[in-house]
């Protein structure tokens, strides 16, 4: 494959998710981009409703790339990747799109590296923080709750302290987000696997639209 240019749009399910854009970025050079650049996209609306405003701003200029990003909220990624398709064909967007669907939430992609959760509240402690192991992550519901609770645990908190780091979560998933490695052990799960599979599918057609 010719390697070109790629500047994208990433439409995310909350702000928070736009750290993702760089991880994109690194993938879609790993895989033979010459260069690649994102941006957020409209984060209201619909589907159909946020690509058609994207094709008439004018900070859509220039893409020709979108990656639209929904939580499964379930076992499997095929509901949401329907529904990704169909948005996608009723807003007549004409460039490749690939679907961002972490199985069962984005939190899932996050349960891999316990040293990480540590890190990221500054814990030195060895309390077990009782992450599922990395087959069993996608299976597992609520992902959210269990790093929640993992880093309360790891936090090794009480009293005002705890409920301090309780309203940090938010903040904390960010810099995890921020942190996670693209080409690291989270190429293990599958919705990741299937990610980077549908960025080899969108930059071939790119290259074939050329």
């Amino acid at each position: 494959m010719t390697a070109r240019s790629v500047s994208f749009a990433f439409l995310c399910e909350g702000s928070s998710d736009t750290e993702l854009i760089a991880h994109l970025e690194t993938l879609l050079v790993h895989f033979g981009a010459q260069e690649a650049t994102g941006q957020p996209g409209p984060q209201k609306g619909t589907i159909p409703a946020r690509l058609q405003q994207l094709l008439t701003e004018a900070t859509g200029a220039g893409i020709n790339m979108v990656f639209i990003h929904r939580d499964s909220d379930g076992p499997d990624r095929d509901g949401r990747e329907r529904e990704i398709r169909r948005g996608v064909e009723e807003s007549g967007f004409p460039h490749p799109f690939i679907p961002v669907i972490p199985v069962q939430e984005t939190e899932a992609w996050l349960l891999l590296d316990e040293q990480a959760i540590r890190d990221v509240v500054a814990s030195q402690g060895k309390q077990p923080l009782r992450l599922p192991k990395p087959n069993a992550i996608e299976g597992t519901r609520n992902p959210k709750e269990i790093l929640q609770k993992a880093l309360l645990t790891a936090s090794e908190t009480s009293g005002r302290r705890l409920k301090k780091e309780k309203n940090s979560f938010s903040r904390r998933r960010r810099v995890l987000l921020q942190r996670l490695d693209p080409l690291g052990a989270v190429r293990g799960l599958p919705s990741w696997q299937c990610l980077e599979r549908d960025i080899q599918r969108a930059l071939t057609q790119l290259e074939n639209q050329n």
